[in-house]
């Protein structure tokens, strides 16, 4: 599990609570931008209800969801609060939709892409011998910041692209299908259990080290070797 796997590291204890704060301020800024791209999107075209929600900040309060949390902290990817949006209230119904799924994917793929530069560019800043102990300490936690940065958004977008009701990618697929039609009924009926299947068999498959059962382990893994690549050519190592 994502937080267990922090806890049972073999670094000591000041590393892990520093650790666990940089993934906490990760986890909330990714999802809380995913959440304020879709509203953006939405009044983008013409559709004002998440602005009149007060839902357009950055305001953790407003956007938190505590199972969407928990599901973050134990396997690495969870959701937020979702942000209320009336497709009645756009211009174009059909690209209104497709703009709105797509945001919160491309924002967490941005904000993954800019964490990739800044763990490229500061590759060196990292592994500088410093005595200060704050220094020190700020310097963990900015690179854990970026790490977890990099990985969480990668995740989040692979996670919200599943054509899983209620994710973003059933809302995207559904846009071209026409309405009432089977899969619009069997996912808004058993999506979210299907959801929670595919989250327990990655778990099971990775208890038991059966990977090919592990989706999103899988994906992780890929995930984890561009981010080591990455450091390794901001540091010079071929």
């Amino acid at each position: 599990m994502f937080i267990y796997r922090i806890l049972t590291s073999n670094s000591g204890i000041s590393d892990k609570l520093v650790v666990t704060l940089a993934s906490i301020l990760a986890i909330f800024f990714s999802i809380i931008m995913h959440e304020v791209a879709h509203g953006y999107a939405a009044k983008l075209n013409g559709d004002y209800t998440a602005k009149s929600a007060g839902r357009l900040t950055l305001n953790p309060v407003v956007h938190f969801d505590l199972w969407g949390v928990l599901m973050m902290l134990l396997v690495g990817f969870g959701w937020a609060k979702p942000v209320p949006v009336n497709p009645a209230n756009f211009r174009n119904r059909k690209l209104g939709m497709i703009t709105v799924s797509l945001a919160g994917v491309i924002t967490n793929l941005l904000l993954a892409g800019l964490s990739l530069l800044l763990l490229y560019l500061f590759a060196p800043l990292f592994v500088i011998p410093v005595t200060n102990a704050a220094a020190a300490v700020f310097r963990t936690l900015g690179l854990h910041f970026l790490l977890q940065m990099a990985s969480l958004n990668f995740m989040l977008a692979f996670f919200n692209l599943m054509p899983i009701y209620p994710l973003d990618g059933y809302n995207l697929v559904n846009t071209f299908l026409p309405y009432g039609n089977p899969y619009q009924r069997f996912m808004v009926r058993y999506g979210f259990f299907v959801l929670i299947g595919l989250i327990v068999l990655s778990q099971i498959g990775r208890a038991f080290n059966a990977p090919y059962l592990d989706i999103f382990g899988m994906f992780y893994d890929l995930v984890y070797k561009l981010i080591q690549r990455v450091l390794a050519a901001g540091l010079g190592v071929k």
